[in-house]
This record gives structure tokens, sequence and C-alpha cells, in this order.
């Protein structure tokens, strides 16, 4: 594959204290391999903090930096997803703000696409400055992708890896609301290779990622890529209906055989909370998967924008129906 231009998507929220740092050495990077043509997309996820005036800024005095604005926060994902719509490269290569994913590794991505490769994960062999839960319920999620899903997800690896711009079309056809990138990576093929890197502590600022939004994720990702869930419910409801018939047998035994009549309320009205609770589970999960198809059947756009800097609509090659309706709006807005 050739390579002539390297597009580094990198999604914002609230990472003022950061840009200027992932700026310098990402066009630090740029200098080294000259080579190259480099674009710096980075998505502002409606952030609260001074984000949108440092990009801005920095868009004003460097074209390469080019910006998308969210009208509102959309979440890591979309985020991703805007960005990669956007993106104008040969390669992408996929990378948070917060420089906890060295940039500089693009240098031994870009020698694996050379290779062949057209997707190269980054997958973390150190993880410093990460609390034992979060490590444990990391460790936990990719047990249970690996256990319900059909496809196989990379333990340890984020959404820091390279890709070509075949993939990145392949991966823009994927539209459902409900995303989760590691697995549609997992999806669609092409050829596939991993590197292994030590992650960095935070370079400033606090993570976005409360313990509610990793269980959001982690459920999502699982719910979008597996249907374990309606799977577990159905064995699991021919258990209970096998107990109750056993049960229901000793009963009979005892009452018209030993002439002992069942006791038990107590027990009674406990195992009668007990299967309401599980038939209120078990609608919650169905509900979580006609959610998805709900949501999906409307056909909302996956984002909207209030501003771009640097954006040639003309460069763009995507399918999204989100760029076509970004770009009725400012030839609307621009004609006024």
């Amino acid at each position: 594959v050739e390579i002539r231009k390297i597009t580094y998507v990198i999604p914002c929220y609230n990472e003022s204290d950061v840009l200027p740092e992932i700026y310098r050495r990402m066009t630090h990077i740029a200098g080294e391999l000259a080579a190259y043509e480099f674009e710096f997309l980075f998505v502002n996820d409606g952030s609260s903090d001074r984000t949108s005036e440092i990009l801005n800024a920095v868009a004003e005095k460097d074209n390469r930096v080019k910006v998308l604005h969210f009208a509102r926060n959309e979440g890591h994902q979309m985020a991703l997803t805007a960005g990669m719509d956007f993106a104008t490269g040969d390669a992408i290569v996929a990378i948070d703000a917060d420089l906890q994913d060295p940039p500089e590794l693009v240098k031994e991505m870009l020698e694996k696409i050379k290779e062949g490769f057209e997707v190269v994960h980054a997958q973390r062999r150190k993880r410093p400055g990460e609390t034992f839960w979060k490590l444990f319920t990391a460790w936990l999620f990719y047990k249970l992708m690996s256990w319900t899903s059909s496809y196989r997800v990379i333990e340890n690896c984020g959404d820091f890896r390279a890709f070509t711009r075949p993939v990145l079309m392949a991966i823009s056809s994927f539209r459902e609301r409900h995303r989760f990138m590691r697995g549609i990576f997992s999806v669609i093929g092409f050829r596939q290779c991993i590197i292994q890197y030590d992650r960095d502590v935070r370079y400033a600022g606090k993570t976005k990622y409360s313990f509610r939004k990793m269980l959001g994720f982690a459920i999502n990702g699982i719910l979008s890529f597996s249907a374990s869930p309606i799977k577990i419910i159905a064995w699991f409801s021919f258990l209970l209906l096998g107990s109750s018939l056993i049960y229901f047998g000793k009963s009979l035994v005892d009452h018209f055989v030993y002439k002992v009549t069942a006791p038990g309320w107590t027990s009674l009205v406990t195992l009668l909370i007990f299967l309401t609770g599980i038939n209120l589970c078990c609608l919650s999960i169905i509900g979580s998967y006609i959610i998805r198809i709900f949501e999906q059947g409307q056909r909302r756009p996956l984002y909207w924008l209030r501003d771009t800097k640097n954006i040639n609509f003309a460069e763009i090659d995507s399918n999204a129906r989100e760029i076509e309706e970004v770009k009725l709006y400012y030839n609307t807005f621009s004609s006024k």
C-alpha cells in the first residue's frame, strides 16, 4: 500500500491541559517523517473547558490542523466515528488526546503497513498509574467478550490503531448508533497484526471514564456483538422449568404417598420474589435489544456539528450521510 498522507484522528473532551503537548509531539513526528503529508484531525466532543479556543487558535496558524466541533457531547466512540468520516489520509491513526498512547508509535505502525498489513492494533504491555480495580474490570470485560462473542476482540487493546484507507471505507459503512469500534474492527477482516507497547500515565487532567461510563461501554460492547444474553435467558428458563417440574413431582409424592402437605409459606414467598426478579431481569435484557432496534430504526444522524475549521469538503470521500447534511448546512449558511 502506497502511503502519501497520514491522518491522526484525536477525540477530545475537556483536554485543554494536554492539547499543546500532543500538538507539539505530533508536529515533531511530522518533521521527522518529512516524506509524508500529515493531517491532524481533532474532534471536540462538546468540551466545556478551553478546548475549543485552543484548537481554533492552533488551526488558525497551521492548516494541517482540522477541527470538528460537536454541538453536544456524544461520547468517545462517536467522536472517533466523526474523525474517520472526515479523514482524508491514506493511513489513519486513531489515538486519544491524553498522551497515554505515544503518537511516536506511528513509525512502527507504518513499517507494518509497508509489510502488507492493513490494520495495526497497539496492545498494551504495561498500564502504569491505573488502579487494581480498573485493571481487574478491564480483564473481566475482555473475558466476557471472549465467552459471549463469536468475534475475537483483542485483549488489552483499546482504540489506538492504524489502518489504511480501504479499511476506513469499510468502517464508514457501519452506521449503528450504539458503537463499539473494537468490535467493528474485529468483524471487518483484512490483514491485521498487533504491536505491543508500554502505556504512559496520563499527561495532565483526569480520566473522563467514570465507573458508570465504563459499565455502559462494556454492556454496549456485549449487546452490540453478541446474542449470548438472549441464549442465556433461554437456557435459564429451561433450567427453572425443569426444577419446577421436579419440585411439583416431589410435592405430589409427599401429598399422595406420604400424606404430608408441603409446608413453607416463607419459602414460597421467597421463591416468588426470586422468580419475579429473574423475569424482570430477562425482560430488561430483551428490552435492551429492542431499544437498539427502535433507535436504529429512527435513522437519526449519529452526530451533528456546530462548527468546523480547515475542513475541505471536496477532499472527503465517504458514504456517511452526516457529511452530506453538514455540507448542506454550511452551503446554506454561507450563501446567506
